[in-house]
C-alpha cells in the first residue's frame, strides 16, 4: 500500500490497487480516523467502517461492490473490495478511455446500476437507503458492468417512506442530493431515486451535476429549462450515436420519474428498471 498504488482518494479515506502473493488483485480501502488532539474519536453518527461492513456484509448482488475482508486493528481500518479495473464512472468519463463509454455502455451502467438500487430497495428485509448515489460511486469492471459502490453513510430503514430516517449529518454529494432534504433532513428511498436521476443525466448529457453553466441551478434545473427551450438535441452528448437517437429519448424521459420535486411522485426503483429495460429500440447482438 504505496502511494504509486493509490487509484481514488475521498473524504473518507484512500483505495490503493494491490497485488496479492497469489497474483490476484484487490482494492483496500483505508479509512481517516478522525482524531481530537492524537486521540481517535467517535463521530455523531455510527462510524464508516462499522455501517460499511454491517451494509454490505449482508448484501450479495452482482450490481454490488463485493466486501471480501476487513481488518480494524488500532488506527489501521481497512476494507477490501473486488477489483474494479475500470476504475468509477466520473473518472472513466474524463480519462483517454471516455471515447469507450458509446451509448449501447452507458445504457448498459445505468440499467446495471438501477438494479443494484432496486436490490437494496425491495431485494432484502430490511431494505437499504444508500444516501450518498453518485457516478464516481458507481464502479466499472472489466466489461464495462456496473456496481454500486460506498455504503459508509447507508442506513437501514424499514422499506417503506414511512421508515425515513432524521439524520444530524448531512450525507449525500451536492448536485445529487434531493431538494427535501435541505429542510427535512429525513432521508428515504425517494432519496436515492432523485440521485440516480441525476446519474441519468449525467449519461445522457455528458455533464457534471454542477457547472458554472447552469448558473444558480444544478443539471436537473438546466436540463428540463434547455428541454423547453430548444429540445431534446440541445441535452443529448454529441458524442452519441444517432442511430440510438428513440433509445436515448426514451432514457431521458425516465429521469422524469426520478427527480421529480415531490418524493411522492418518484417511481419506486423496480418501476425504474423495467423503464429502462423497456426503452431499448436498437437489438443487441
Amino acid at each position: 500500500m504505496s502511494e504509486d498504488n493509490v487509484i481514488g482518494s475521498g473524504s473518507s479515506g484512500k483505495v490503493y490497487k494491490v497485488v496479492l502473493s497469489s497474483g490476484a488483485v484487490v482494492a483496500v480501502k483505508k479509512l481517516w480516523r478522525e482524531t481530537k488532539n492524537g486521540i481517535g474519536i467517535v463521530g455523531s453518527e455510527k462510524d464508516e467502517f462499522d455501517v460499511e461492513v454491517g451494509t454490505l456484509g449482508k448484501i450479495r448482488h452482482k450490481n454490488i461492490v463485493r466486501l471480501w475482508c476487513c481488518w480494524n486493528s488500532g488506527d489501521s481500518r481497512l476494507l477490501v473490495y473486488e477489483y474494479m479495473p475500470n476504475g468509477n464512472l466520473t473518472d472513466m468519463s474524463k480519462s483517454n478511455k471516455k471515447s469507450l463509454l458509446d451509448w449501447p455502455t452507458r445504457y448498459k451502467i445505468a440499467i446495471d446500476a438501477a438494479e443494484g438500487l432496486s436490490y437494496m430497495h425491495h431485494g432484502i428485509v430490511p431494505s437499504i437507503v444508500h444516501r450518498d448515489v453518485k457516478s464516481s460511486n458507481i464502479l466499472l469492471d472489466s466489461e464495462f458492468g456496473a456496481k454500486v459502490a460506498d455504503f459508509g453513510v447507508a442506513k437501514i430503514v424499514n422499506g417503506t417512506s414511512q421508515g425515513a430516517e432524521s439524520m444530524s449529518v448531512i450525507a449525500g454529494s451536492y448536485g445529487y442530493i434531493a431538494p427535501e432534504y435541505a429542510y427535512t433532513l429525513r432521508v428515504n428511498e425517494k432519496s436515492d431515486i432523485y440521485s440516480f436521476g441525476v446519474v441519468i443525466l449525467e449519461l445522457v448529457t455528458e455533464r457534471p451535476p454542477n457547472h458554472a453553466d447552469y448558473g444558480k441551478n444544478d443539471l436537473v434545473k438546466w436540463v428540463s429549462s434547455l428541454l423547453e427551450q430548444k429540445g431534446m438535441d440541445h441535452v443529448i452528448d454529441p458524442a452519441l450515436d444517432s442511430t440510438y437517437r428513440e433509445e436515448i429519448s426514451k432514457v431521458l424521459s425516465v429521469r422524469f420519474l426520478c427527480t421529480n420535486v415531490l418524493p411522492i411522485n418518484r417511481s419506486a426503483m423496480w418501476w425504474v428498471v423495467k423503464m429502462l429495460r423497456e426503452a431499448a429500440t436498437v437489438p443487441r447482438s
